[in-house]
């Protein structure tokens, strides 16, 4: 039985209202967090720096009037085998662009460019406003890029963005030929009782709206939903529930549970060298041919 899918659920087995919110704020929040992760956001931090001095990227380049509506582009080395486009984690709420720029040396140097996006965050605006202010970023991302085919990747909060920009892609851009999830986030009822819901200010039905699992239609991009075998059930169905949603509605799904991978070191596997993430965003390549 999925814990984390949502107070309904909950309620049919006659769990009680107290019971339902330990559940989440654990299955969502609190069983997330590893004593490892201080090391590893060390190891980020560094990597980060190390990444700009390395690749001289373009920071900050702006794609709206909002200060938080900026992108970090990093050009491919060599020719351009399409763009990645990498929507950070932070439940909508937290975390910076300048924190995952680590991400972006391996895969420029497997030929992409690279767009590391910041978007406006809650509590100043409400989730699905944030995937409309964050949709700003790819037509101004084509226009840098030469609509150049284009994969979406999304971590945890990131994962919806991504999924709700490929199934409703602002004009200007060019084809969104791939997504790679990565412990997404796809029915939001489940955060509602969570610490998490204090900033994104959620009620049933805003709830609804904002998750892409109900509203999946024929016609979207191939799209591989990974997760860490070492996260919380909530998550791992989270991520298997989408990926049934996407193939019953006619598109291209696969899944992939990356073995001793949690919800952070996960990351690890987009940009070491076999990483399980870096080659399969690099099997989304033959799709991301340039014209």
């Amino acid at each position: 039985m999925d814990r984390g899918a949502g107070k309904l659920r909950n309620r049919a087995r006659c769990v009680t209202q107290a019971e339902a919110t330990t559940a989440n704020q654990f299955d969502y929040i609190d069983g997330q967090l590893r004593p490892s992760h201080a090391a590893l956001f060390e190891a980020f931090a560094e990597a980060n720096a190390a990444a700009v001095r390395a690749g001289e990227p373009a920071l900050d380049l702006p794609y709206g009037p909002h200060p938080r509506q900026t992108l970090d582009l990093f050009r491919a080395a060599g020719t351009c085998r399409g763009v990645v486009a990498y929507l950070h984690a932070g439940y909508w709420q937290s975390r910076d662009k300048s924190g995952f720029r680590f991400l972006a040396p391996p895969l420029a140097a497997d030929g992409f460019d690279v767009a590391v996006i910041n978007y406006p965050l809650s509590p100043e605006l409400a989730v699905m406003d944030i995937v409309a202010a964050a949709a700003a970023a790819l037509p101004a991302l084509a226009a840098l890029t030469d609509h150049a085919p284009l994969i979406l990747v999304g971590h945890s909060a990131g994962a919806q963005i991504a999924v709700e920009l490929a199934m409703s892609p602002p004009a200007g851009i060019g084809p969104i030929a791939g997504i790679l999830s990565i412990s997404g986030v796809f029915d939001l009822a489940p955060l509602l009782d969570t610490t998490v819901n204090a900033k994104l200010g959620l009620e049933a039905a805003a709830a609804r709206a904002a998750s892409p699992i109900h509203r999946v239609a024929p016609g979207a991009p191939r799209t591989l939903f990974a997760v860490g075998a070492l996260e919380t059930q909530a998550f791992r169905d989270q991520t298997a529930q989408m990926a049934k949603a996407w193939a019953a509605a006619g598109n291209a799904a696969d899944q992939l549970t990356v073995p001793d991978a949690d919800h952070f070191s996960i990351l690890t596997e987009l940009y070491r060298e076999h990483g399980a993430l870096r080659a399969a965003l690099g099997a989304l390549a033959p799709a991301l041919a340039m014209p």
